[in-house]
């Protein structure tokens, strides 16, 4: 997949089904209504870009609807089906990884793509283990002897080490490791908890692997001290 946000569903590969329990409780309950059917459905994107596909899936529901026409008078009544997509093969990027971001913290923040749809306490841990991978990489101190005894580091203590050699990046890990400590507290956590911690996750890897800060100010200072254009090799 490239990757771009030009997918769209492809309405004869759209498959959704009532579950057997609510066709069940349709047939038993004499008090049934309809906002209470349960669905499954599969289906299938395609990009615009590549025209290659993603699967998806999910579970969904029938909602009831009536839109008023202000300009006619006319009221419009009916129900639709509410789908709830809970995994993409292959996954959704919730945002684009930078290039030369180290394979392994890559590979587990795609994981975490993975679970963002259908279980956000784990997505939370996957996005604190790419922490921790990108710490190691990064070369900072995983454990500790004292006493003899091999003591593993903190994820909070190793971020505080890092500070001192990349205090504003290590700043925006550590918003993001206490969002994914929340990912341990049942019911606390939502989605625009872990797109906030992504949008930071974002910004630390552009920071580290894909910043042109540095070149820029280099560039800028050639050539005012040349007060004009560079010398070019």
């Amino acid at each position: 997949m490239c990757n771009s946000v030009s997918l769209e569903i492809i309405q004869e590969k759209l498959f959704v089904e009532e579950t057997g329990t609510s066709k069940a409780m349709r047939a038993e309950d004499e008090y049934w209504e309809v906002e209470w059917i349960n669905l499954d459905f599969i289906g299938a994107l395609k990009c615009r870009n590549c025209s290659n596909y993603t699967m998806f899936g999910g579970v969904g529901n029938v909602e009831h609807f009536v839109d008023y026409d202000q300009i006619t008078g006319e009221m419009d009544e009916g129900y639709y089906n509410s789908l709830k997509p809970r995994y993409f093969q292959p996954p959704l990027y919730l945002f684009t990884i930078a290039e030369d971001c180290p394979q392994i913290v890559k590979d587990e923040i795609i994981s975490s793509f993975k679970l963002f749809w259908f279980d956000l306490s784990s997505c939370a841990n996957k996005i604190r283990i790419s922490l921790e991978l990108l710490l190691n990489h990064e070369k900072v101190k995983r454990f500790i002897i004292s006493k003899g005894k091999r003591n593993k580091i903190t994820l909070h203590n190793r971020i505080a080490e890092f500070k001192k050699k990349k205090p504003e990046v290590a700043s925006y890990l550590e918003a993001i490791k206490w969002i994914g400590n929340s990912g341990s507290h049942i019911g606390n956590l939502r989605r625009i908890d872990l797109l906030e911690a992504y949008e930071l996750l974002e910004h630390s890897l552009n920071k580290l692997y894909n910043d042109k800060e540095p070149q820029l100010k280099k560039m800028s200072k050639e050539i005012i001290a040349r007060r004009g254009i560079r010398k070019r090799k």
